[in-house]
């Protein structure tokens, strides 16, 4: 358990069941907080309710969905490391309505801080969950007959052949996403060249033009002064009007 548990980009198990077609039951490990957990939460109810209607089926049919989030970091800003939410009339909070989607949220570094002592069979799952307390784990396969019967399967299942292929996928995804952000990321630069070169031109034709429009003037000026100077205009005069210095008047003259 504790390869799978260490924190990596996919570090997160979903585990969907019905109980007794009665209740569908999501549970949700979460390693990694994305910042979405409430958002996520709320999705995943409503697709689990709307996911059950059919052509034919009723809304009074439906069944109730709970969710079940553990998560290994802390989004509730209340003490107790197991929070259930309800939905409660505004002016009657005893009353309880929209009873479909409950939501479970179980916060790990909380539980740990709880000092458990084992005293019923949540704290012994989320003992073996958690797999930080090897302690309180021996505890709770004591108490516990289930839980012990668990931790071997787990261990079975978690077997070194298993280990590595779950790593060899695991880098398999890791490189394919590596591999999709390299060739994004080259597919940016070229396109960016490409805008670069582009840009690039554009400038040059409007600096060139720019460039053109000021030679042409400055051509323009001299031939004035020429013309000022064979009309037999004083250099100082010229200079005061084209605000040409006299020595470069000087050189129009050759």
């Amino acid at each position: 358990m504790q390869q799978l548990r260490k924190a990596d980009k996919l570090g997160r198990l979903d585990i969907k069941a019905t109980i007794n077609q009665t209740k569908i039951v999501n549970i949700e490990i979460q390693v990694k907080n994305n910042k979405n957990m409430e958002q996520r939460s709320e999705f995943y109810g409503a697709k689990l309710i709307t996911e059950q209607m059919g052509k034919k089926d009723k809304y009074e049919e439906l069944k109730p969905v709970i969710l079940i989030n553990i998560l290994n970091y802390s989004i509730l800003k209340v003490p107790e490391y197991c929070t259930k939410t309800v939905t409660v009339a505004d002016k009657h909070r005893e009353y309880e309505i929209i009873k479909d989607i409950t939501y479970w949220f179980i916060e790990l570094p909380k539980f740990r801080k709880s000092k458990p002592k084992i005293a019923n069979a949540l704290e012994g799952w989320l003992a073996l969950i958690d797999d930080k307390d090897r302690g309180l784990i021996k505890m709770a396969e004591e108490k516990h007959e289930i839980i012990k019967e668990a931790k071997e399967e787990v261990e079975e299942i978690l077997s070194d052949a298993v280990i590595k292929e779950i790593n060899e996928f695991r880098q398999t995804a890791i490189w394919d996403e590596n591999s999709v952000k390299h060739h994004a990321r080259e597919k940016g630069l070229k396109e960016g060249r490409r805008q670069g070169v582009k840009e690039g031109r554009e400038e040059g034709i409007k600096e060139g033009i720019k460039e053109g429009r000021k030679e042409g003037i400055k051509k323009g000026k001299e031939e004035i002064v020429k013309e000022m100077l064979k009309a037999g205009m004083d250099r100082e005069m010229i200079s005061r009007l084209t605000k040409f210095s006299v020595e470069e008047i000087k050189q129009l003259e050759n």
